[in-house]
């Protein structure tokens, strides 16, 4: 016994990949369960098997790419409006299972959920290294506790790219503020290929270049002329790339607008247009889901709490950068994303929300602690009942 405790003390990393493993191995069960509710549909027949269950959704769209790439002609319905295609989703997770297949002989429907799992484990421990250079190591480990049992963590072990997305979030934040600047570019580049949100890191920068020159202004705290440089130019490079693979698609299709489109058909039966304006899509959402009046209303109600929850002292204590992170990441979810049932995978971007929970929390006693995470594997349930389990019709995507 004396010599387990030594070796937990002594590998950072145990009780991190332990909390996540015992995350992962809960959801797995829980996957099986729904799995023997699950009635015969699009993608499975009745009560399918484990790896089958994980691969539904919009594991197929990825499927698609890994076996047939992009199109390059946009299909379009008769009234010439853009269909749903494979342009919505980025190359990276697609074709990095698709090089894997080819060195192991693996098929997609047990490659693409054992890789996604791994970056899973990958995420959690950059995230915990990434929060314990601004807070204590109980709060960290139980940042890491509701990060890996939060109500979308079901989407870390299946076969979509989120799991890689968040590592390079978080790896990204890592070395930005570890000023590692060559692996943090190379991350960025990566990240601008995988996932759509890397508008948000130029946000952030954005943000962090406007707040040290009024900290200098107001309080006389240096901005040094290197510093506005490296922050003026990580603005500019991650700003570009994030319109990098609307460049891609518009070459090979032929059409300035193929990605945005593509993207818009996903809202179209929600929105009945096709042209997106942002800042938009949450009032819109809003009034179809909950009325016209009422839904702007509680949108409203939403950004100020928000606005609220980001002056906290437990937001606060993550530090300025992974602070402005998250406000960016709100920023530009506001901006461009339409809320349906996707938003609490969508959300997880700003993860940070849960560390600063976690701050709040970590004095808790284990009762309550115990609750919290109670409540965590109900919002799973919840989840996976709504969103994953598919009974026609259903509109809910996870």
């Amino acid at each position: 016994m004396q010599r387990v405790q030594e070796l937990w003390r002594s590998k950072w990393w145990l009780p991190i990949v332990s909390i996540f493993l015992a995350s992962r191995i809960t959801t797995f069960f829980l996957f099986l369960a729904f799995a023997q509710i699950q009635e015969a549909n699009y993608w499975t027949g009745a009560k399918p098997g484990y790896f089958d269950f994980l691969n539904i959704w919009d594991a197929e769209w990825y499927e698609r790419i890994y076996n047939d790439g992009y199109p390059s002609v946009l299909p379009t319905n008769p009234d010439g409006t853009v269909q749903q295609n494979n342009w919505a989703f980025m190359p990276v997770f697609p074709f990095l299972i698709r090089g894997l297949h080819l060195l192991t002989g693996i098929e997609f429907k047990y490659l693409a959920p054992i890789v996604a799992t791994l970056f899973g484990f990958a995420f959690i421990l950059f995230a915990y290294k990434l929060l314990l250079l601004r807070l204590t190591e109980s709060q960290s480990r139980w940042a890491i506790v509701l990060i890996s049992f939060s109500m979308a963590s079901p989407i870390l072990q299946v076969g979509y790219a989120e799991s890689l997305w968040l590592l390079l979030i978080v790896s990204s934040l890592y070395f930005f503020m570890q000023r590692r600047d060559v692996l943090l570019v190379l991350s960025l580049a990566v990240l601008s290929v995988t996932r759509p949100g890397l508008l948000a890191f130029a946000l952030m920068f954005a943000l962090l270049f406007v707040y040290r020159l009024v900290r200098e202004r107001k309080h006389g705290e240096e901005f040094e002329q290197r510093e506005r440089i490296r922050l003026a130019a990580l603005t500019a490079f991650s700003g570009v790339l994030g319109f990098a693979w609307l460049i891609v698609a518009a070459l090979t299709t032929g059409r300035l607008d193929a990605y945005l489109k593509t993207e818009l058909a996903w809202r179209a039966g929600y929105t009945g247009s096709t042209e997106l304006q942002p800042f938009t899509g949450w009032f819109i959402s809003g009034a179809f889901h909950f009325g016209d009046g009422i839904g702007q209303m509680l949108v409203l109600g939403l950004i100020a709490f928000a606005g609220w929850a980001i002056s906290t002292p437990s937001v606060k204590a993550l530090g300025v950068e992974l602070r402005m992170f998250t406000v960016a990441y709100l920023v530009y979810l506001l901006a461009v994303f339409f809320p349906q049932s996707s938003t609490p995978r969508l959300l997880f971007g700003a993860f940070g929300l849960l560390a600063a929970f976690a701050v709040a929390t970590d004095r808790q006693p284990k009762y309550a602690k115990g609750a919290i995470l109670g409540l965590s594997l109900l919002g799973q349930v919840l989840w996976l009942l709504v969103c994953w389990k598919y009974t026609a019709p259903d509109f809910t995507p996870p």
